[in-house]
């Protein structure tokens, strides 16, 4: 069996043009620096206003970019499964990646993602899901990548860090993250019920419990800022009726995706979730307060 030759990058963007062409510019230096893989750009443009498609036939010509047009509806997981369904449409490809627009690749990335399959491969049997991990654009802290539940009650989390091997995971964030096509003809794609963020969560987790290699790369393979501030933060100069919409807003705390996320991951947490979900909106002070106490 070989390893991987070509791959989809999937992306889904809205009015970011400069963040995504340094995205584009780092993929593609490092891909013409290794040499081993072969990738296209699957890209969902969801109605930006911005000139963020007439940017990428201009400074990226020759390259193989598909364009899928958004109408401004699709959120993040709209867009990527969009992205997705177009490569899959295409075919040819040994797995897809999964990459946000706000990621500065490294150019070890290519070569962990190879080294990564073969490994996977040898000894698992199978191929499987590689997570990158990133930092913050200081190289200072980890922002994203692959983490562990350590209590299974609250669903804290703790990252899994590079440590020069390949290393399994319970789950990850999707900002830089590798499926093989033998995930996808098993698992399929995103759970179309998402709203935006949350749905890497869950495929992750999921086709970890299935039985499929969920491995953290090596080493750091690109730059990220977590620029989410915290909600209690976010929350506490706002007015109650302010809160709730917050609450269940796509671009807020995302109840709808909490809840979903739940529902089909600890199904038993629903309940709570709800609740822990509604006090923190209705005393973000208290239960802020109440986190910090448990830890």
């Amino acid at each position: 069996m070989t390893i991987m030759q070509k791959i989809a990058i999937l992306m889904t963007v809205f009015n970011r043009r400069q963040k995504t062409f340094d995205c584009l510019e780092s993929v593609y230096s490092g891909l013409d620096s290794f040499g081993g893989v072969e990738a296209d750009l699957y890209i969902t443009d969801d109605g930006s206003t911005d000139g963020t498609r007439e940017m990428l036939s201009k400074c990226f010509p020759g390259r193989n970019i598909a364009v899928i047009e958004g109408d401004g509806t699709l959120f993040w997981n709209g867009g990527m499964i969009a992205a997705w369904k177009a490569a899959i449409a295409h075919g040819g490809y040994d797995g897809y990646l999964w990459l946000n627009n706000d990621v500065i690749v490294k150019s070890n990335l290519w070569k962990e993602l190879a080294d990564a399959d073969e490994y996977s491969l040898r000894e698992y049997g199978k191929r499987g899901i590689y997570v990158g991990s990133l930092t913050d654009m200081s190289g200072e802290r980890l922002t994203y990548g692959g983490f562990d539940f350590v209590n299974k009650i609250t669903l804290a989390d703790r990252f899994v860090i590079p440590d020069g091997t390949f290393r399994r995971c319970e789950c990850a964030h999707g900002n830089i993250t590798y499926v093989s096509r033998e995930v996808v003809d098993s698992r399929g794609l995103f759970c179309e019920e998402y709203i935006h963020g949350g749905t890497d969560h869950d495929y992750t987790y999921l086709a970890g419990k299935a039985g499929f290699p969920l491995l953290v790369l090596r080493e750091y393979v690109g730059l990220c800022d977590n620029d989410h501030k915290g909600s209690s933060i976010i929350m506490s100069d706002m007015k109650l009726k302010e809160r709730i919409a917050f609450l269940r807003s796509p671009h807020g705390l995302n109840l709808h995706n909490t809840l979903l996320f739940q529902k089909r991951c600890f199904p038993w947490r629903v309940p709570f979730a709800w609740i822990a979900s509604y006090a923190k909106a209705i005393a973000p002070r208290a239960v802020y307060c109440l986190k910090k106490l448990m830890k």
